[in-house]
């Protein structure tokens, strides 16, 4: 794995690097087959404009601790990580030489399923949180 080529992708006021195909196709269809089929995924509900609507995503977190995490009012449980995100994780960690304690997974179904814009600015982040997102799919 340590033929990534990583790119600082130098926006202003912000630490970004990418780094196209991170696992081959194989393996990220493999990891994506296997999560999909064995992570405990939910849908919670979130408040917009006084209403409420189905997250337009499926959401799991899974963690080395027990802590909760919370956004938008919806609080999520961890549960402990599996082989599979345990790998993800080490292969993650290889490269960018930082220690992460949990991963807030994402399944969009189709696509209508999104993520809006937002902040990554909840208090237990810390005031430089660092964050890792790894695409196994489109």
């Amino acid at each position: 794995m340590s033929n990534h080529i990583v790119y600082n992708l130098n926006l202003p006021d912000a630490d970004v690097y990418y780094c196209a195909q991170f696992f081959s196709s194989k393996v990220s269809l493999a990891l994506f087959e296997k999560l999909n089929a064995t992570i405990a995924w939910q849908q919670d509900h979130i408040k917009l404009f006084g209403k409420t609507y189905a997250q337009p995503r499926l959401t799991a977190l899974y963690a080395n601790n027990s802590n909760p995490y919370s956004y938008s009012n919806i609080t999520m449980y961890p549960r402990a990580f599996t082989e599979e995100l345990q790998f993800c994780k080490s292969e993650i960690e290889k490269i960018v030489d930082v220690n992460f304690t949990s991963c807030l997974l994402n399944l969009y179904r189709h696509g209508q399923d999104s993520n809006g814009w937002h902040a990554d600015n909840e208090k237990e982040l810390g005031d430089a949180p660092v964050i890792a997102s790894l695409s196994l799919g489109a």
